[in-house]
């Protein structure tokens, strides 16, 4: 007998309202139809995933397209028309559907439109009509009842650091097909609460977070099919900000509101331990790493982070391993795609230019002296435990070095918590002594050796630990924890 027919489409990106750096169509990777089944086939991603598990439940995979943007700032509004006609266009294509899975981040905002997700998804709806249509998302997703309403499934990563993103894939697929094979009903609750938790803290594999994840996994039996904990990214400020817990049950909606509101609750009576770990400036973390016998001892500068929504273009650790480590090997980074150019026909000239403070106003560039040791472009796929083989690219980049510190400098952003971009570039990450990484918590999956004893930077940017310093205009009030006396 002939499966069903099931389309998969792909379009994530994470907004950081706080950026500066707006999200542009050249800063997406598009693959459509049978190229995103080839490009992707194997990665870590939910397309893969998901495309792998209707094949082993015997349905017909229809890959309509897989559209990604490392986090930024709001997406122009051309940029989001683009992405919709383009998902409008394919299912167009694709019709008829017994099913569609559809990923996506959603914290996207695009625009003046907040719940740009939500459109994503009702584009999606007025396609396909009532076939039953799931919806996977990221762990720092925003939901909103719009989303719920929308689609008839929806869950989301279960671990943070991600490592799951084709096991999502996989239980969203499972979960559609079941649903056009009238095997299951599924009925979706979400219960939201009025806080945020610094992504320091929000790990799945200890601590408080990691705790109620544990509690859900054990209420994933009977007829709850699955059990999704949201803790948003911070850096967003939406009209419908908050925690979310969604719970999917079998035909029994009082159960999945109760256990949803269940689940909320038991986040939010540990919201007082959901805190930022300490944080270190840049002259203790660079003793911290003398008396440390950890090879690469890990920085964490999290508050200028691209994977968060940050442009990655503050320089100051340049300035501060100079002053405070000469004679350590330092790897870091910056973004700057003028120095980046420059730089790219010079390898084994010196050079002497200023880098970094390209998107955000406050930073001041600074100058730097060295070599040239080695230029590139090109696209280069992930190695670490997050988004295994995934596809990317960070333009035009050069590596400027200075006596033991090299400092990778290129035009887009890159994602220094993976291996393989470290060693695209040439550069050998065991080898440093100091490895400064632009991430919040995909380093300690990547780099496991190191994460106990790595420290995060106390530094000012989009992607500040310092979540009580944001100010928000369009979030809910009173929220957790900037008006924490209130509550």
């Amino acid at each position: 007998m002939k499966g069903p027919r099931i389309g998969v489409a792909s379009l994530v990106q994470e907004t950081n309202t706080f950026s500066p750096k707006p999200t542009v169509r050249e800063d997406y990777t598009v693959l459509v139809g049978e190229e995103a089944s080839r490009s992707l086939a194997g990665t870590n991603t939910e397309f893969a995933g998901a495309v792998a598990g209707l094949e082993e439940l015997g349905a017909e995979v229809v890959p309509l397209l897989a559209a990604w943007a490392l986090p930024s700032g709001r997406v122009t509004e051309d940029t989001f028309e683009y992405l919709a006609g383009l998902l409008d266009r394919e299912l167009v294509r694709a019709l008829p559907l017994d099913g569609l899975v559809l990923s996506l981040h959603g914290a996207m905002v695009a625009g003046t439109t907040f719940d740009a997700d939500a459109s994503l998804i009702e584009v999606a709806r007025s396609r396909i009509g009532s076939v039953p249509l799931g919806v996977c998302l990221d762990l720092h997703a925003n939901v909103t009842e719009r989303m719920v309403e929308l689609a008839d499934i929806m869950v989301g990563y279960h671990t943070e650091p991600h490592v799951d993103m084709a096991s999502t894939g996989a239980r969203i697929a499972r979960l559609v097909v079941n649903t056009v094979r009238d095997e299951i009903t599924p009925a979706v609750a979400l219960a939201k609460r009025p806080m945020l938790v610094p992504a320091e803290a929000m790990r799945t594999d200890i601590g408080p977070m990691s705790e109620v994840r544990g509690l859900a996994d054990t209420r994933t039996a009977s007829t709850v099919l699955d059990v999704s904990l949201f803790p948003v990214q911070p850096w967003l400020d939406v009209p419908e900000l908050g925690l979310g817990v969604l719970v999917v049950t079998d035909g029994d909606p009082a159960g999945a509101g109760s256990l949803a509101e269940e689940l909320a609750g038991e986040v939010w009576d540990r919201r007082d331990r959901m805190t930022t770990p300490r944080l270190m400036r840049p002259e203790a973390a660079f003793r911290a790493a003398r008396e440390s016998d950890c090879r690469p001892f890990v920085m964490a500068h999290t508050a200028d982070c691209p994977t968060a929504g940050a442009p990655g273009d503050d320089p100051v650790m340049a300035t501060e391993a100079a002053r405070h480590a000469p004679d350590l090997a330092v790897f870091h980074s910056v973004l700057d795609p003028e120095a980046a150019r420059r730089c790219g026909s010079k390898v084994g000239e010196g050079v002497r230019l200023p880098v970094g403070g390209v998107f955000e106003k406050s930073v001041i560039p600074v100058e730097v002296e060295g070599m040239v040791t080695a230029a590139g472009s090109g696209a280069y796929r992930l190695t670490g435990r997050s988004f295994t083989g995934r596809e990317v690219s960070m333009g035009e980049w050069a590596v400027i070095t200075t006596g033991s510190h090299h400092l990778l400098v290129s035009s887009a952003p890159s994602i220094t918590a993976d291996p393989a971009t470290w060693r695209h570039a040439g550069l050998e990450p065991d080898r440093a002594d100091v490895l400064i990484v632009r991430s919040c918590s995909d380093y300690r999956a990547n780099f496991p050796g190191s994460a106990p004893e790595a420290v995060t930077l106390d530094l000012p940017g989009p992607s500040t630990p310092r979540l009580e310093g944001l100010e928000f205009r369009h979030a809910p009030r009173p929220l957790y924890p900037h008006d924490r006396v209130a509550m």
